[in-house]
């Protein structure tokens, strides 16, 4: 497998909580987002995130299966884990995956943002992102994929609410891929964004788009790319 293709299957598994148990199910008031002239608007958070014109967008369908191979690859045969990433989805939404060229382009490695949201329902004492991560290490400690993360956290602001950032990196194919980790708690969910890249270049590029971020936004346009409301879980 590529080392693209395989560090994108694992990054979308990385942001679920130890607890699922404890948490309601997704609400249906949450929107997945809409994409146009490579802006992502989310109306729920009332943000907008500027992308650059040539990265490739995943529709929901595709970011399912990926999301899916990347949990199969991280857990294993760990049956408890299969259990616990199983419920996490009820409560976890996958609203956007940006990547610089589109999945498959024969490229050492394909740089991505990941946008994700996690209700927290019952879990009264997640306030912060640094709780939030709190929960997020230990369940990356306990994946059968071993990822490296850095014991301290840093913050930085995007678009003026201050997000707390876990900083992770993880041997694929030979090289060292690296990963950011952005939580912030607003709206009873855990929004977060993750990064991932190879080297300063790429990072640089990843840090301009994290950064265009402004909260408090109309939409920018027409609906075009993941319009649908998830429907109320069974």
């Amino acid at each position: 497998m590529s080392v693209n293709r395989l560090g994108y299957l694992v990054i979308l598994t990385l942001c679920v909580l130890l607890l699922p148990g404890c948490a309601k199910k997704a609400s249906e008031e949450i929107d997945f987002g809409t994409v146009k002239n490579s802006v992502y608007h989310n109306d729920y958070f009332g943000f907008n995130l500027n992308l650059p014109p040539e990265w490739s967008v995943q529709d929901e369908a595709m970011r399912q299966r990926l999301a899916e191979a990347g949990t199969k690859m991280l857990v294993g045969n760990d049956s408890r884990a299969k259990a616990l990433l199983k419920a996490s989805e009820q409560q976890s939404v996958n609203l956007l995956a940006a990547f610089k060229h589109p999945i498959g382009t024969p490229v050492t490695f394909n740089p991505n943002v990941i946008c994700m949201a996690e209700r927290l329902g019952g879990l009264s004492g997640v306030k912060t992102g640094k709780d939030y991560h709190f929960h997020a290490r230990r369940q990356l400690q306990s994946a059968q994929m071993k990822i490296d993360i850095a014991d301290e956290l840093t913050q930085e602001n995007l678009g003026g609410i201050d997000f707390d950032v876990m900083h992770g990196s993880i041997r694929v194919a030979g090289l060292t891929v690296h990963q950011k980790y952005y939580a912030a708690v607003m709206k009873n969910y855990a929004l977060i964004f993750i990064t991932s890249y190879l080297g300063a270049d790429q990072q640089s590029a990843l840090q301009n788009i994290v950064h265009s971020l402004a909260f408090n936004q109309p939409a920018s346009g027409e609906q075009v790319v993941n319009a649908r409301t998830p429907s109320k879980p069974k």
